[in-house]
C-alpha cells in the first residue's frame, strides 16, 4: 500500500528555525548541504534503537526533513491488537525523495508531477503546502490507497 507496503514505519521529523530558534522556520528547500546532515544526523538519532536502521526513506516536506524507517519484525508483533483497526490515513505525497534503501518506491511515494503550492503566510511564500494535482499517476495511486483505507475502515466500522 504504501513505501513501506502498508506496514507500520517509524517516523521523525525535524525542522529548522531562524536566528538560534526563536525565528521563522526555514524551508527546507533553502537549507544548506550542512544543515541537511546535521538534520539527518538528528533524525537517526532521535531513532536510535528502534527499527530496521537498513530499511528507511529520507523525504522533505516543505517545511520538515522526515525519516521513515520500517519497524523490525519484533516490534510490529508486539502492537496491540487493536492496531490493525486504527487507521491512520494517509499525510500526502512528499514535496521530494531525497534517499532510500531497502524499501520499494512506489508510484504513492512519489511527488506530485504538478504539485501546486498553498501559500499559508503571505509575508513567507517560502513556506507553502504542497497540494496534489489529482490527476499525475503519483496522485492517482494515492487516491487508489485512501479509498481502499476507507473502505476497510467501513467494513471494521471505524472512522478512516
Amino acid at each position: 500500500m504504501d513505501a513501506f507496503s502498508g506496514r507500520p514505519v517509524w517516523l521523525a521529523s525535524v525542522s529548522l528555525r531562524a536566528q538560534g530558534g526563536r525565528g521563522d522556520h526555514i524551508a527546507v528547500g533553502k537549507w544548506t548541504m550542512q544543515e541537511l546532515t546535521q538534520g539527518e544526523r538528528l533524525l537517526q538519532q532521535a531513532l536510535k534503537g528502534v527499527g530496521d536502521e537498513h530499511c528507511y526513506r529520507l523525504f522533505r516536506m516543505n517545511i520538515t526533513l522526515c525519516l521513515h524507517r520500517a519497524v523490525k519484525p519484533e516490534e510490529e508483533a508486539g502492537l496491540p491488537k487493536t492496531w490493525p483497526a486504527a487507521i491512520g490515513g494517509m499525510a500526502g505525497g512528499p514535496v521530494r525523495v531525497l534517499r532510500a534503501r531497502n524499501v520499494p518506491n512506489p508510484v504513492a511515494g512519489e511527488a506530485c508531477q504538478q504539485m501546486g503550492r498553498e501559500i499559508i503566510i503571505p509575508s513567507r511564500p517560502d513556506l507553502w503546502l504542497p497540494s496534489d494535482c489529482g490527476e499525475c499517476p503519483p496522485c492517482q495511486a494515492r487516491a487508489t490507497i485512501a479509498a481502499a483505507l476507507e473502505c476497510q475502515a467501513a467494513a471494521q466500522g471505524v472512522a478512516a
